[in-house]
């Protein structure tokens, strides 16, 4: 039976080796190193980004930005990646817009 605190696999992956998830972006790194599949998944984004813009923000870029990523609005809408651009967003109590 296993015992507490004993790995399984003491000596660990070997030096060298990858894991799937690594060799599965690394496949899709060549896929998009390919001028034509570049081509083929920015229409692919702009179709969907038109289609619902909403649905496109929370689908594609919220899980693409780090989690302590803190947005701001100011009053025209524009949007402010605070944790992106350095955390710094307030000054004077005003928040800054990004041009």
């Amino acid at each position: 039976m296993f015992e507490a605190g004993v790995s399984g696999n003491p000596q660990g992956r070997p030096k060298g080796s990858y894991g799937g998830r690594i060799q599965a972006l690394a496949g899709l790194d060549k896929l998009l190193a390919r001028r034509k599949n570049q081509k083929a998944l920015i229409n692919a984004l702009e179709a969907e980004l038109q289609a619902n813009p909403v649905r496109f923000f929370k689908t594609v870029i919220m899980p693409l930005l780090p989690r302590e990523t803190k947005l701001a609005f100011d009053h025209e809408g524009v949007i402010q990646w605070r944790s992106l651009i350095g955390g710094k967003g307030e000054e004077d109590g005003k928040e800054q817009g990004v041009e």
